[in-house]
């Protein structure tokens, strides 16, 4: 079942009209963003930076201190704890690798090898880096013990990757890639139905996956879902290429001339 709204998400996504139609020739007419690449290529890299350096020194910054009381825990969040399901772990890693590789694949077998693939692909990454780097900064300042640590199982309660519970970057991840092509599919296709249905179904299956698997609760993949969406809206929109206007002209008018352009 997990797997299956794993998949579902590649389906959506293949099957958006737009894409199908391909009502944009490939090519440099298809650009919609415009990319400064080394400022972009910085931002990118520092981000990456973010997210990682605390990562590897995780164990000198988690402070483990479970066993941990259940109580802690808002009482319409305690059934994720004991959740313990192999195959929703796996599914939300499959999740994830689709909403990541899906759109690219995809934007690769429209474009070719062009700028626009270039720029598409730059944005992209940025938003998933920027993303993660934010999901680092909040997952090691807060330490939210994951379900299986609140169950006090000995195989999580001494391991400082299950002090990361807040906010779920499976799902912020997953969010971010999808929303991030959900905005180039409008920008350059005009869609506006299945792309965002294939963010709404891989942000609901990631997010009950990785609570079946007890890696996070229901307040985790909330958060991690708006912080995604937040991502993938912005840095789009933020490197959208406008439309320029035509140059302004004098044209033949009754009684005179005229000015005539687009705006």
């Amino acid at each position: 079942m997990r797997l299956s709204l794993a998949i579902a998400v590649a389906a959506l996504v293949a099957a958006s009209p737009g894409a199908a139609r391909g009502r944009e020739p490939p090519g440099d007419d298809a650009s919609v963003y415009r990319v400064d690449l080394p400022l972009d290529v910085a931002i990118s890299g520092a981000a990456g930076l973010a997210a990682l350096v605390p990562w590897l020194l995780e164990d000198r910054i988690i402070r483990l201190r479970c066993p941990c009381d259940p109580s802690e825990v808002p009482r319409w969040e305690r059934f994720a704890i004991g959740n313990k399901s192999h195959a929703a772990d796996v599914a939300s890693n499959v999740t994830l690798g689709v909403a990541v590789g899906g759109p690219l694949v995809l934007d690769a077998a429209r474009l070719g090898w062009t700028r626009p693939l270039l720029e598409d692909v730059t944005v992209f990454a940025e938003a998933l880096l920027v993303n993660a780097a934010l999901v680092t900064a909040v997952k090691y300042s807060v330490q939210r013990p994951i379900p299986l640590a609140y169950a006090n199982d000995p195989q999580y309660v001494h391991e400082p990757g299950s002090y990361r519970a807040f906010y779920s970057g499976h799902t912020s991840g997953v969010v971010t890639a999808l929303t991030a092509a959900a905005w180039t599919a409008r920008f350059r296709y005009g869609e506006t139905v299945w792309p965002w249905l294939a963010v709404a179904v891989g942000g609901v299956s990631v997010g009950l996956e990785r609570i079946a698997g007890g890696n996070h609760f229901p307040s985790d993949v909330m958060v991690g879902a708006a912080a995604g969406l937040a991502v993938g809206t912005a840095v789009p929109l933020l490197h959208r290429r406008s439309r320029q206007a035509a140059p302004l002209a004098l044209v033949p008018a009754p009684g005179g001339l005229g000015i005539a352009g687009r705006f």
